[in-house]
């Protein structure tokens, strides 16, 4: 690269996951590399081999997006943006029929004491955005790649951060790109007619954070659309969370499902086709052997929800996500309902707190009752409730033994937990 400012990226990652959960995909990072790991808000920084970074693609239960670092350099103004832009040859990421667009994320210096000067994060792009073209129309007898906001092939996420230096009138820009399309966190199994009110991935963390390996009984008493139920039987199996999506690359040859498989630096490294095409072979045996270990396994499922709508969404669910021989759902109340074939197990629910079915119901009550009954029908058990309507937690009568801050999206919630005795 001519411009020596220009920092070429190499074997750098940003794995993006909803906040409270940085922990848990750092552990995932973990057991793939040994190589450096940065947690921060919101995800974590990675150094790793590319083959690392597709395999997490496949094996990540709490990432939402995982993005390849490509290039940086510091800027003070917006308009040196489109300078170093028109510097970077574009074509080593992607091609001239395929669209683009770009996200602009400004966040504040490393030591978190300075905010980005920069107002206008539109301008930011629009700079962004121009020296691509141009550098495009240089390369390519003046043709240019056009812009896609809705489905773009290629992702780029321009990112924004001030020096710590306090006197330093320069920020650091990073591009990257995103290596998914769509998140990780849709699995493929889920109904879109029917709301849930947890992105999956999120799902997921709740399970783990409760300790649940799949050797101990589930419950989940409000299970609304099973996104916590669906969950917690992949990981009582042991099977690869994209599991469905594998299974449409090697059934139905959807070559395309993520953004990366069609991008340049992806389709001219001979390295890296061949580390995925062993990933898909080895996740693949993963997914068979997950589904014969839950054939084998002793320990119980139980999932119910007393609306109809969040039956049915259920039923869809676990029948489209092949899991609902594994487990037993019923239509009932979780004020009430009782299970006297175990005496023992880990339950994790979502309650009703406004933002999802039920919201009519007397919640206050709700939540008291729920309590009396995991006190009166549950003891052995640990129960663990997530809710995003703080004042709730307080209708229920129990001692709690921890509480966690995790964020619903935009909405600060808590897992709290129960010891019943």
């Amino acid at each position: 690269m001519a411009n020596k400012e220009i920092e070429k990226i190499k074997d750098e990652y940003f794995a993006s996951c909803p906040t409270g959960l940085e922990e848990l995909l750092a552990s995932e990072i973990k057991a793939l590399t040994y190589e450096k790991i940065t947690v921060t808000k919101g995800g974590v920084h990675f150094h790793a081999p590319g083959k690392v970074a597709l395999e997490l693609m496949l094996s990540s239960r709490i990432a939402s997006r995982i993005y390849r670092k490509a290039f940086r350099f510091d800027v003070k103004i917006e308009k040196d943006l489109y300078f170093y832009a028109k510097e970077i040859k574009w074509k080593s990421l992607f091609d001239l029929e395929q669209t683009f667009k770009i996200t602009v994320v400004q966040s504040k210096s490393a030591d978190g004491t300075k905010r980005s000067k920069f107002k206008n994060s539109m301008f930011l792009a629009q700079n962004l955005k121009d020296g691509i073209v141009d550098r495009f129309r240089e390369d390519c007898k003046d043709e240019r790649p056009s812009v896609d906001k809705d489905q773009a092939d290629m992702t780029i996420l321009l990112h924004v951060e001030p020096h710590v230096n306090i006197h330093s009138v320069k920020e650091t820009a990073t591009i990257l790109v995103d290596m998914c399309g769509a998140p990780l966190s849709q699995r493929g199994y889920r109904d879109t007619n029917f709301s849930a009110p947890l992105k999956e991935n999120l799902a997921a963390g709740l399970v783990l954070l409760s300790g649940y390996d799949g050797t101990q009984n589930f419950v989940d008493p409000m299970c609304g659309s099973g996104t916590i139920i669906i969950e917690s039987l992949l990981i009582k199996g042991k099977i690869p969370p994209s599991y469905i999506a594998l299974e449409a690359i090697i059934t139905h040859k959807e070559e395309s499902y993520w953004d990366f498989l069609n991008h340049s630096w992806f389709l001219r490294d001979k390295y890296l086709i061949e580390a995925w095409a062993k990933h898909l072979k080895d996740y693949m045996e993963k997914a068979k052997d997950g589904f014969d270990n839950l054939d084998k396994s002793k320990v119980k499922t139980f999932a119910s929800d007393i609306e109809k709508y969040a039956f049915n969404a259920s039923k869809f669910n676990l029948n489209a996500s092949d899991l609902a021989d594994f487990v037993t759902l019923e239509q009932q109340d979780a004020t009430n309902v009782e299970i006297a074939s175990i005496d023992s197990g880990i339950i994790v629910t979502n309650p009703p707190y406004g933002e999802r079915i039920g919201e009519d119901r007397d919640l206050p009550e709700l939540y008291h009752n729920f309590g009396e009954n995991l006190k009166k029908n549950f003891k052995g058990f640990k129960a663990y409730i997530f809710t995003g309507n703080l004042p709730l937690i307080k209708n229920i009568s129990l001692r709690t033994s921890k509480r966690q801050i995790l964020y619903n999206g935009a909405i600060e919630s808590r897992l709290v937990e129960y010891d019943l005795f």
